[in-house]
């Protein structure tokens, strides 16, 4: 039924009641058919009622609605059966006994009626308790003060043929009473939040059944009861309220759970004080007319007004823990907000200010900075070696080294100074009110000594270093904190740059070269996807026979607009940039292909083998393995022939998992190289630790044999590869006492400018071929061409 509907059936119903009050009132159109017709009402009414409250309790929302309803359904319909009879003994003229089986229909609705509206009720828990009863015995005492002098008084003084009579005649009005208080106390908590039953319309039915009632009863008391009276007419209405707010019920909704808060309504608040209130008009009036004094009705309204004063004190005390309550949760939302406002603008792991607490201090600093004309400057610091760390000893060591450099960096600035972690291994700086420009160098010098004494960490000594960019802003300038930002960044990369542990101060010179980086950036990604790559490939030489036995696969790029750009100039940044991995598999890819291709001609003799280099980034990707597998399958290359190389300062940095990707590779058959061998970082631990199967020792031993210490330090790398059954490779050869002298030392393989220099595709075929010649003498060697400098990296690429 909508709202709509329900809202015409009742004001239909309501004018039917009128009609209907009218006809029996005034007895038409008979005395006789006046009362059939009042009693016909009195049964159907509530007979209709139960009926709804039945409905009601199958679409009820829990199981204590639905059990709510059926009770005040069982009582309508306990009322009904007792007008049944009673209406038998109007029809039939038959003198009604007192008491009857109406009397067992009209007393039994009482209790149900009490248990229905109880068990709408919210659950009650703790002192609430108190604070119910105590409401409680305020609306009784009011209503026992009101009722006696009218009704409880008469009916008590009464009396009756037995003490069964007699108590069956107090039990309507204290039955009344009863329902009265349950009901004025239900009315009183219905404004509780939530709660789906209409409370206050049945209240208000009961109310009006308990009115009528009393009337009969006064009538009754002093014989001026009539064939039909009003009472008759309030015990239909109250019914058909009853009724409708059965009708009202809603539908089951999904978890029939209601949300119950405390309320000090006005309501709650005034219907007991309105109850006591006309208690003490009733009693007041009594005294103005003269009534006979009666000492039980004032003795229940002054304990009324006790257990008001009571009531009130107990509001007082529930209004200090609402407000206590409310103190408390503001507290804590307050508490809640700030560590909410520390979480966002700082950094979990180190407590220091993050990214975007830092941007908004820089920005404010240099808005006081224009006001005052004081310096104000940013330092960008970047760990070098975190992530050897992290790869060795695990993230929980890299996250507690993370921690105790941001102790040091807050250890090295003023108290009115900013330190912030930007992300991952950055942190940055900010200086204000600085007393002159050097100052900013002065920190950054504190910086980088702070950071080379050791870090004790999981009973180790560990080592890091950093780069540090400065940027100081002019107070009289307008450029944005953003700005002041960028260059801070633009110096760190030049201070990576220049090596590490050191720190440079911003110029604008360097931001022509940030844009010179930026577009080589782009330019790079097009050449990935455009092919501009290509190969040159150096002969490796065997210094016994003079044949070439190997090729170093070596990169180059054709920029469409810069020419032939060499490896030095682009694979840093293709390392920062991610591209490194993209890179070598294209120089692998296109030199595995070609050496196949070659060996399928015929070109080159089968046992060719091929070396390319490896970065550390490469060994970092979890699916190397099975694409280098796949790149072998597809060109058909042996894995046997492939040699790959890492350069040494690679190799020291191997973690446990890198380590494993290598054995994986030496699986497959593909051999592994050092590169640049004895650069500083040889130790016989990793040597040990890896499956190596060559050594390129360092093109500085072999330029500086002409000395007898250098030849002891070459012989000693010699024979530490031959004792550990590596093979030996020399690099940067170009005069032939070096390669007599590595001869006699029993290096047997060598790459150099003495040999060859880097050939192209077309020339490799023709430079193998002579190799394979009868020993000629050897030319002069000539100077090594200024257009392949060799390249220091850690990059699949050399020149």
């Amino acid at each position: 039924m909508t709202d709509r509907t329900l809202r015409r059936s009742e004001l239909a119903t309501a004018l039917a009641v009128v009609a209907f009050a009218v006809a029996v009132l005034t007895e038409q159109p008979t005395e006789r058919a006046a009362v059939l017709l009042s009693n016909v009402g009195q049964a159907i009414a509530p007979a209709a009622a139960a009926l709804a409250c039945w409905r009601a309790s199958e679409r009820a929302v829990d199981a204590r609605h639905r059990r709510g309803w059926s009770l005040l359904a069982a009582s309508a319909a306990s009322w009904s059966l007792g007008q049944v009879v009673w209406t038998y003994y109007e029809v039939s003229g038959a003198a009604a006994p007192f008491p009857s089986l109406a009397d067992v229909g009209y007393l039994l609705a009482v209790p149900l009626a009490l248990a229905g509206i109880w068990s709408f009720s919210e659950r009650i828990h703790g002192s609430a308790w108190a604070v119910a009863v105590l409401d409680g015995l305020i609306l009784a005492g009011g209503l026992l003060a009101i009722s006696w002098p009218v009704i409880l008084g008469p009916s008590w003084d009464a009396g009756g043929d037995s003490a069964f009579e007699f108590g069956l005649t107090l039990a309507y009005p204290i039955g009344n009473l009863v329902v009265a208080s349950i009901a004025l106390l239900a009315l009183m908590r219905s404004d509780r939040d939530g709660n789906p039953i209409p409370l206050a319309e049945i209240a208000v039915g009961y109310l009006v059944l308990i009115a009528a009632d009393s009337v009969f009863v006064w009538t009754t008391l002093n014989e001026t009861e009539t064939a039909v009276s009003i009472a008759d007419i309030g015990w239909i209405s109250g019914y058909l309220v009853i009724l409708f707010a059965a009708a009202r019920s809603p539908r089951r909704v999904a978890g029939g759970t209601t949300h119950v808060t405390r309320s000090l309504s006005l309501r709650r608040a005034a219907l007991p004080l309105t109850v006591v209130a006309i208690a003490w008009v009733v009693r007041f009036g009594q005294v103005i007319t003269g009534a006979p004094d009666d000492r039980f009705p004032s003795t229940v309204t002054v304990i009324t007004v006790a257990l008001v004063l009571a009531r009130y004190f107990m509001t007082m005390r529930e209004n200090q823990e609402l407000t206590d309550e409310l103190e408390r949760k503001i507290g804590e939302l307050t508490a809640r907000e700030q560590q909410l406002s520390h979480q966002a603008f700082h950094d979990p792991l180190t407590g220091l200010a993050n990214r975007r607490l830092f941007s908004d201090r820089v920005e404010h600093a240099l808005q006081r900075s224009r006001r005052t004309g004081d310096l104000t400057a940013v330092l960008f610091i970047d760990l070098d070696d975190f992530k050897t760390v992290n790869d060795s000893l695990g993230h929980a060591a890299g996250d507690r080294l993370l921690a105790a450099v941001s102790t040091r960096l807050s250890g090295c600035v003023r108290p009115g100074d900013t330190v912030a972690r930007l992300g991952g291994d950055e942190f940055g700086v900010l200086l204000e009110e600085m007393e002159g420009r050097e100052h900013a160098a002065h920190v950054a010098t504190r910086i980088l000594e702070s950071l080379d004494v050791a870090f004790p960490l999981d009973g180790r000594q560990v080592f890091t270093r950093a780069s540090v960019g400065v940027a100081t802003a002019d107070p009289a300038g307008s450029g944005a904190g953003a700005d002041l930002l960028s260059d801070a960044d633009v110096a760190l990369y030049a201070a990576k740059g220049s090596g590490k542990s050191t720190f440079r101060e911003f110029e604008r010179e360097m931001r022509v070269g940030a844009l010179e980086r930026l577009e080589l950036s782009q330019d790079l990604r097009q050449a990935i996807s455009q092919n501009q790559f290509f190969c040159h490939y150096q002969p490796i030489v065997d210094l016994v026979t003079g044949r070439i036995v190997a090729l170093e696969a070596l990169l180059r790029w054709d920029h469409p607009v810069r020419g032939l750009v060499g490896p030095a100039s682009f694979i840093e940044l293709a390392e920062e940039s991610g591209m490194i991995g993209d890179i070598g598999m294209a120089v692998l890819q296109m030199s595995a292909w070609q050496a196949a291709n070659w060996r399928a001609e015929g070109k080159v003799p089968a046992s060719l083998e091929l070396h390319v280099n490896l970065s550390g980034r490469q060994l970092e990707d979890p699916y190397l393995v099975e694409k280098i597998r796949r790149v072998l399958a597809s060109t058909g290359l042996p894995a046997q022939l492939l040699v790959l190389e890492i350069t040494e300062s690679v190799a020291v940095e191997i973690g446990a998992a890198h380590v494993d990707v290598l054995q994986q590779l030496r699986a497959l058959g593909i051999r592994l190289a050092i590169d640049d061998f004895g650069t500083g970082y040889s130790s016989l631990n990793y040597l040990r630790a890896l499956p190596v199967d060559m050594l390129k020792i360092d093109r500085a031993f072999a330029q500086t044999v002409d000395g007898e210490t250098d030849t002891v330090l070459l012989e000693a790398i010699v024979r530490l590869g031959h004792s550990l059954g590596i093979d030996m490779i020399a690099e940067g050869i170009e005069l032939e006492e070096q390669a007599a002298t590595l001869k006699r030392l029993g290096c047997r393989r060598a790459q150099g400018y003495l040999f060859h220099r880097p050939l192209s595709v077309t020339e490799i075929p023709g430079a193998v071929v002579s190799s394979m010649a009868p020993a000629t003498p050897r030319p002069a060697a000539s100077p090594r061409p200024p257009a392949a400098p060799r390249a220091r990296s850690t990059a699949p690429a050399r020149p």
